[in-house]
């Protein structure tokens, strides 16, 4: 299959081997600096909209370096960094989550969380890092920057829609954010590479309920009742069904029950059962046609068992849709920086999901995976896992991806 990349058609930007150079320099000169300020992270994770602590050490840490405007309380918690070059120039944005997720962590590292039940299990610390290593060279080489950076520091990605809230409080204007990147540390690619991909590449997320309601009686004689629990059953076995025939095969869908609650005796049928679960697709059009035929099926299994059935469903985030423009100009600059080994055009998304899809609702931009995996037997252990750890040897590499997509920007405008 051809590779329809920027790359094979031909170089469309320049970066300077002279500034690669001074940009390995500062990187150099701030990392352990950074990855000191990932471990602090670490070691003090806050939940969703508590990341109060949080943003006070980051807005501390932005107050140390030479020409950075500070704003705080950003859509509640946010902070939010502006450079502005010594030149000219558009605006970008680069953005950082900050929440972690309620697990208890059982690494054995020395910065272990100090939170009981609570830890940077999705490596929001290492996001962070990354953004304030960016602002640490970034600072250091203004009079080669053209235009203005915004460092984001966002609240509540996990489940509490902090892009949301940011950008309706003005996080994208004065002055409007040109374009903005994201990342997220990916334990699926190789150590120190990047993983991209146009148009859709994270899924949207609808969490649904679904209560079953009939008549209980006693286990010995079921008869004179409904079984809720078998009606249960017989949904979720048919509500599968709907991504092999009813959604094109081509068509990501991930359709998943993950919660039972029904009964609460050995002897007794219960005159309730509850199911729920999320419904993740990368189209509008997917989901809505999923969402109906799941009420055709309910309604249709509820009335030949003779119980009633109800479904409630909660939009959490829309899918993560990457706008080919900046999605040509990470991959350009990733593959100049990086080599064509360490980069790669991922041909199907995940269908994980992730609240930067707000920002790419209103501006165009980017969202790209940085690859996490050291090799180790057994794989790195996986997003939300209680052994994760962000890996501290691609924070260089990450910090010189976001340094160069802001220096090159002033080459944007050639896509």
């Amino acid at each position: 299959m051809a590779d329809n990349s920027c790359f094979e058609r031909g170089a469309m930007i320049s970066i300077r081997e002279d500034l690669k150079r001074l940009v390995d320099d500062e990187v150099n000169h701030c990392l352990d600096d950074v990855i000191g300020f990932r471990h602090q992270c670490h070691q003090f994770p806050e939940r969703t909209w508590q990341e109060v602590d949080t943003a006070k050490r980051v807005a501390a840490a932005l107050a140390k370096i030479d020409g950075i405007e500070i704003q705080e309380g950003v859509g509640k918690l946010g902070v939010v960094g502006i450079l502005k070059g010594a030149k000219p120039g558009s605006t970008i944005g680069l953005r950082g989550d900050m929440d972690a997720l309620p697990i208890h962590e059982l690494t054995d590292v020395p910065y272990k969380s100090k939170n009981e039940g609570t830890m940077h299990a999705c490596g929001h610390d290492g996001h962070m890092a990354n953004l304030l290593g960016a602002a640490l060279v970034l600072s250091r080489l203004r009079q080669h920057l053209h235009g203005t950076v915004k460092f984001i520091f966002q609240p509540a990605e996990e489940g509490g829609a902090g892009a949301d809230r940011m950008c309706d409080d003005g996080v994208l204007e004065e002055p409007r954010v040109d374009a903005i990147f994201g990342m997220h540390g990916w334990p699926e690619a190789p150590e120190g590479s990047v993983w991209v991909k146009d148009g859709p590449i994270l899924a949207s997320n609808t969490q649904f309920k679904i209560e079953i309601q009939g008549t209980g009686c006693h286990a010995a004689m079921p008869h004179l009742g409904t079984d809720q629990i078998l009606v249960a059953a017989r949904m979720i076995d048919s509500l599968q069904s709907i991504s092999s025939r009813t959604i094109a095969p081509t068509e990501p869908i991930a359709l998943t029950i993950a919660k039972i609650n029904a009964g609460t005796a050995v002897n007794v049928i219960p005159n309730q059962a509850i199911l729920e679960g999320t419904l993740r697709t990368v189209s509008e059009e997917t989901r809505d046609k999923v969402l109906h035929k799941m009420e055709v099926m309910i309604q249709g299994i509820s009335q030949a068992h003779g119980v009633k059935s109800s479904i409630e469903t909660k939009p959490i985030y829309p899918e993560t849709k990457n706008h080919s423009k900046p999605t040509q100009y990470l991959e350009e600059v990733s593959r100049q920086l990086l080599g064509q080994d360490k980069f790669k055009n991922i041909p199907h998304p995940s269908m994980g999901a992730e609240d930067f899809s707000y920002y790419l609702q209103r501006v165009p931009g980017c969202f790209f995976f940085l690859g996490l995996d050291d090799g180790r037997r057994g794989g790195y252990p996986s997003l939300h896992d209680p052994t994760f750890d962000f890996n501290d040897r691609v924070l260089s590499t990450g910090i010189k991806v976001f340094s160069h997509l802001a220096l090159a920007f002033h080459q944007y405008n050639s896509f």
